[in-house]
């Protein structure tokens, strides 16, 4: 079995040699660890440096180099390198001496006895070398990480890890940014296929100075935490966007703003609304009407994702979602109109038998019109819920 260490580098000539050769010299007793490997091969990708990194680099025997013309990004480098790379297992670290290429034994026997496809190095422990400002950072990242995931991580954004070459497929698309790590991090947490697993590992200050931008690189990996957070789980993400709009809606209907009453509290006392309460009524049927359609289209979303992700084994809470709601939009569509119908009944005989509408009962039309919309809505999703379930009939098929 052959294990390939990619190194990324830019602008890293004073600490270039230094990796390459400890990475060289891991590289024996990491065939000598009985991990089973017959080789280890080691790729620096200069990624279009403008000092002397690429010269000392190729001064290293050994070690291969590949280099980038231009500069395309850390996670373009760490591509290029898998590209370039033979083994059934491949592992990454920096090229700036934070990280001990030694370490790759403990990250590959962590795989091997957990029947992990990705084993990253955690940084995040006391004995770390980080600078307090990335720690904080970095625990900010986890938390929504495994808010969204549902997993126990400690570090999303390291840059030590290993994994099966054969994991690459459901990794991809990764960016080419500083935000690679986390967005690989996050996308194994997602997919129930891959596991992934971590451990703690020794960390010390960088040679030179940091490429890393704490407030641009930071909200690139919320950026691309968030974004695969939509593309893998929709129905989380909008199910919980439809669920505040909700809840908004139901607190502006039945709560009091000041000291007079709210419009269903008091319509129930007094079978009428008043007219000062139109504005808030409008404002709920916006609500209301968007958390419907933000919970038909993640659970559409979801099944597309399901397909797309070749995922059979949904879990329990989009069991459940699939059961009262993608499998039945066209009844719900049926009931919305019917609703609206029956709610209007008595202004619709109105206007047919005497051309006007009692403007007293304003809000049945405009509750009638928010249930109305919800049915076309529901009729839309269902057309497209029919269409995603063809599409996962036609795979299991191919």
């Amino acid at each position: 079995m052959i294990f390939s260490i990619v190194i990324p580098a830019y602008n890293e000539e004073d600490a270039v040699v230094d990796i390459l050769r400890r990475s060289l010299a891991a590289a024996a007793k990491l065939k000598a660890a009985g991990l089973g490997l017959d080789e280890v091969e080691v790729i620096l990708v200069n990624d279009g440096s403008r000092d002397k990194t690429a010269e000392r680099a190729r001064s290293v025997r050994g070690a291969k180099v590949v280099d980038h013309p231009v500069n395309k990004g850390y996670g373009a480098a760490i591509k290029t390198g898998f590209a370039a790379a033979r083994g059934e297992w491949l592992g990454f670290l920096d090229s700036d001496g934070t990280c001990d290429p030694l370490f790759f034994i403990d990250l590959l026997t962590l795989a091997d006895k957990d029947g992990l496809d990705v084993a990253v190095g955690s940084r995040m422990h006391p004995s770390s070398r980080m600078p307090r400002v990335r720690i904080v950072g970095n625990w900010l990242f986890r938390t929504l990480v495994n808010l969204i995931g549902g997993t126990n991580l400690t570090d999303v954004a390291s840059g030590m890890r290993v994994m099966k070459a054969s994991a690459l497929k459901r990794l991809a698309p990764l960016p080419n940014g500083m935000n690679f790590t986390p967005a690989m991090s996050v996308r194994a947490a997602l997919d129930s296929r891959l596991k992934m697993g971590e451990i703690f590992m020794p960390y010390e200050e960088r040679v030179g100075r940091s490429k890393l931008s704490v407030i641009r690189d930071g909200f690139r990996f919320l950026g691309i935490i968030l974004d695969t957070a939509v593309t893998f789980r929709p129905l989380m993400f909008f199910g919980t966007a439809a669920g505040v709009l909700f809840f908004i809606a139901a607190w502006s209907l039945c709560s009091r703003w000041t000291a007079s009453s709210a419009p269903i509290p008091f319509y129930l006392e007094n079978h009428r609304v008043e007219d000062w309460m139109i504005f808030r009524v409008i404002f709920a049927t916006v609500l209301l009407s968007s958390a419907a359609f933000l919970t038909a289209l993640g659970a559409t979303a979801q099944s597309l994702v399901a397909i797309i992700n070749e995922d059979d084994k949904p879990t329990s809470g989009r069991r459940l979602v699939d059961a009262v709601l993608t499998y039945n939009f066209l009844p719900w569509s049926a009931f919305c109109f019917a609703a609206a119908l029956v709610l209007n009944r008595r202004l619709l005989a109105s206007y047919f038998e005497t051309g006007h509408i009692p403007t007293d009962y304003w809000v049945f039309p405009l509750v009638g019109s928010l249930l109305a919309l919800t049915g076309v809505e529901f009729l839309a999703f269902g057309l497209m819920s029919r269409i995603t379930r063809l599409l996962a009939e036609r795979r299991r098929w191919s």
